[in-house]
């Protein structure tokens, strides 16, 4: 279909749409997007936000996007940068179908973008071949958005994940530019990327939970040049961790949240979704 047939289909499927209010919404998502979106591709976007199925949102376009200009919707994504975080492969059982999946996230020059991988994709993190610190080109993905509205990548079956060669990792940031300085943290952080060193380590007790399973929690004072805040580490994250935690330790911790205590102030907590690594381990991409 071209751009007038485009907008045509959309205003036959819903004639309260005008003509204007269409051209509107492109030239808005054209700037967004940087121009790298055909307006046709843009156009069928805006009809799914519209509630309308035109044509599937394909990308026209074999370059590198970054990770600011992605959002949801999107299909045949090709991303570049550099992986900062690997999380453990898991396996699911669904009522149709049984499989695997893992979560990487990866850096580039703008951003910090979550990636899942789906079975075999998942695989290469059980064999080990996806490393923090690796330069990786993820080709042929699909973006959707995550329970908190922010967009994410995926990679099934027909995706491509490539290991760039190291000459190559000098193009690509480290996670420490997008890091967080404790002084900035507030209530509305939401998922941070931190950087500090283990002040004291104040303490670790088990308790049950309303299912009558046991848990476990550690808190930890963590700084940096800006100010201190607490670090509260939960269950499986407490013994992975114990190995790394002595005071002065250097911590990078890739995707913790941000909550409010009952008293005001703030805590950062560490679960299974958050990255935690010595930071002289993570810069040298070991």
């Amino acid at each position: 279909m071209t751009t007038q047939e485009l907008i045509k289909e959309i205003q036959r499927q819903n004639p309260l749409i005008s003509q204007e209010q269409i051209l509107e919404r492109l030239a808005s998502e054209r700037a967004k997007t940087g121009g790298l979106l055909g307006d046709e591709t843009l156009l069928r976007l805006i009809a799914a936000k519209f509630g309308l199925q035109v044509q599937q949102n394909t990308i026209q376009n074999s370059g590198v996007l970054s990770t600011s200009r992605l959002f949801a919707g999107l299909y045949d994504v090709t991303v570049a940068g550099r992986l900062i975080a690997v999380f453990p492969a898991k396996t699911f059982q669904g009522v149709e179908k049984s499989g695997k999946f893992a979560t990487i996230m990866l850096a580039d020059a703008e951003g910090v973008l979550r990636v899942v991988l789906w079975d075999s994709k998942a695989e290469m993190v059980e064999r080990g071949e996806l490393k923090a610190g690796k330069v990786v080109r993820l080709l042929h993905g699909y973006t959707k958005g995550d329970k908190y509205g922010k967009t994410e990548l995926h990679l099934g079956s027909k995706s491509q994940i490539l290991i760039e060669a190291e000459t190559q990792a000098d193009q690509y940031q480290s996670i420490e530019k997008f890091t967080t300085k404790i002084q900035m943290l507030n209530g509305n952080s939401g998922n941070v990327h931190l950087a500090g060193t283990v002040k004291a380590i104040l303490g670790k007790k088990a308790f049950s939970r309303t299912d009558d399973s046991n848990g476990i929690v550690m808190r930890l004072a963590l700084r940096d040049e800006s100010g201190e805040v607490t670090a509260v580490i939960w269950n499986e994250k407490v013994t992975e961790l114990e190995v790394l935690l002595r005071e002065n330790t250097n911590l990078l911790l890739v995707n913790a949240r941000v909550k409010e205590t009952q008293s005001g102030g703030l805590e950062v907590h560490v679960d299974s979704n958050t990255f935690v690594c010595n930071q002289t381990s993570s810069e040298s991409g070991n």
